[in-house]
């Protein structure tokens, strides 16, 4: 049964399906609405809510009865939902996949069937070769991206084939309800994250500091070649006697945040903004972050104003910076502050959501590039 989020759905508003993974999620929808309303965790939902959105995730799977159940639970969750999404298309003006699997499957479904609804797709690691390789075939299948990579963008028009004016940029979101400047004693070095994380960097930084380091942390995963390799970097031997890895809940997230000395995101080399939402967040709760230079982690970092960056891979120079931090700590507080103004600025989750809209309202009042008898349509974006 799909999800829908608000059973007073307007008459005139666009019917969206949203497809999407549950991720780690454990708790039930109910359950994470509770959390969200009493602060206990970001507001996740706050997306689909806004637009109204039906929900296609592995739970909606599950769900599925008869022949199509039989089917379904015999291929990978990402295929049997784009495979529903599919089928139940016709019911909805334009079909949202978040993830770049989902995408691609839905895409390469859509191009083939030529299916007419118009599909968005929010992705932000289209270079990958499981990305990018498809999507040169069935490209025809998404009408329009969202990213929020400068890098990614440049990849889906260049390398990819699409158009530009079918590739939107924007600014990647922070929950600064959630995240905000707390009165906590700063007494730790932290870091958290998953994808292209380079520890070993970091733990060799702070080794023998005489500064406690947490980091949340359990599976990190990297692009090696043509394959993503995951890890758990909880087992792995020779982390410095100051280094504690585990990871957070939501509320331990925030108090590690704000009890934080300083922030910081070690990255490998990657073409992707692999570390936004750390550095968003260390950046919201103002504390000043420090971040490995990366091709693709350039469209939030302005050094030396908002945050500071360091070569990759280099041990030396992420000492010198961190070390630099615990020595001036009303300079680690201006540059907190800085960061804080600066999200509030530009990477407010309502904008985000806002931005998002606009392209769904611009593919509702259109056809998809499938239609090959219909034009999509240039009327302006029709108002809430």
């Amino acid at each position: 049964m799909m999800v829908r989020t608000d059973e007073a759905f307007p008459a005139d508003a666009p019917r969206i399906l949203l497809v999407k993974t549950r991720g780690r999620a454990t708790v039930e929808r109910s359950e994470r609405q509770r959390r969200e309303s009493a602060g206990e965790e970001p507001r996740s939902l706050l997306f689909e809510e806004t637009l109204k959105c039906d929900v296609l995730d592995e739970n909606t799977i599950r769900q599925t009865a008869g022949f199509r159940a039989h089917i379904y639970k015999r291929l990978p969750a990402f295929a049997a939902q784009a495979l529903e999404a599919t089928r139940i298309s016709r019911s909805y003006d334009v079909i949202i996949t978040w993830s770049e699997r989902h995408s691609v499957a839905v895409a390469a479904l859509f191009a083939i069937l030529r299916v007419k609804t118009p599909h968005l797709a929010l992705m932000f690691w289209l270079s990958k070769p499981a990305v990018r390789w498809p999507l040169r075939f069935v490209r025809t299948g998404i009408d329009k991206i969202v990213t929020w990579s400068s890098i990614q963008r440049a990849v889906a028009i260049e390398q990819i084939g699409f158009d530009p004016g079918d590739v939107v940029l924007v600014r990647h979101p922070v929950d600064l309800d959630f995240f905000k400047p707390a009165g906590s004693g700063h007494e730790i070095i932290f870091s958290a994250g998953s994808t292209q994380r380079d520890f070993q960097t970091f733990s060799n930084a702070v080794r023998g500091l005489d500064v406690p380091v947490h980091i949340a942390a359990s599976l990190v995963v990297a692009l090696d070649g043509y394959k993503i390799v995951t890890r758990d970097v909880r087992d792995e031997p020779g982390w410095p006697d100051n280094c504690q890895v585990r990871p957070l809940t939501s509320l331990e997230l925030r108090d590690s945040y704000a009890a934080a000395k300083v922030v910081v995101v070690p990255l490998l080399p990657t073409d992707i903004d692999a570390g936004v939402n750390v550095i968003l967040e260390g950046m919201a709760m103002g504390r000043p972050v420090i971040v490995s230079q990366t091709l693709g982690q350039v469209d939030v970092i302005r050094d030396g104003d908002n945050g500071v960056f360091v070569p990759t891979g280099d041990s030396s120079a992420l000492r010198s910076r961190i070390e630099s931090f615990l020595a001036d700590p009303e300079a680690a507080e201006e540059l907190g502050r800085r960061a804080r103004a600066y999200v509030e600025q530009n990477h407010r989750l309502e904008d985000f959501i806002e931005n998002v809209r606009g392209t769904v309202l611009e593919l509702s009042v259109g056809s998809s590039r499938r239609n090959f008898w219909s034009k999509r349509s240039r009327v302006p974006l029709r108002s809430s």
